[in-house]
């Protein structure tokens, strides 16, 4: 009998629980999905801890640049890569709230 062999996949270093402002930049590992229709896979979807993560790298460089969370209990947030005029690299949230009825 043969054992059909699966492929685990990297996954970002982005922890739901702890992701916020001060996090650094991530590398998008092994994006699977092309959520921009450009033909270039630009977004992965993960689960980690008790939260659904997609992460995605829309300008192509490598790095993640958005990111959505969506916890077990309906809470969700939205964050966005950005970097100043000094280049020191900031996570700002650009969405949250609840899903459902809550």
């Amino acid at each position: 009998m043969a054992t059909e062999g699966f492929v685990v996949l990297d996954v970002p270093d982005i922890d739901p629980d702890t992701f916020g402002h001060d996090a650094g930049a991530v590398a998008l590992t092994d994006p699977a999905y092309d959520v921009d229709g450009d033909g270039i896979f630009d977004t992965q979807t993960f689960t980690t801890g008790r939260a659904a993560v997609i992460a995605s790298d829309m300008d192509a460089d490598g790095d993640v640049d958005h990111v959505t969370m969506i916890h077990e209990d309906g809470a969700y947030a939205a964050w966005e890569f950005h970097r100043d005029g000094e280049g020191v690299i900031h996570w700002e949230r650009s969405d949250e709230g609840t899903l459902g009825n809550g």
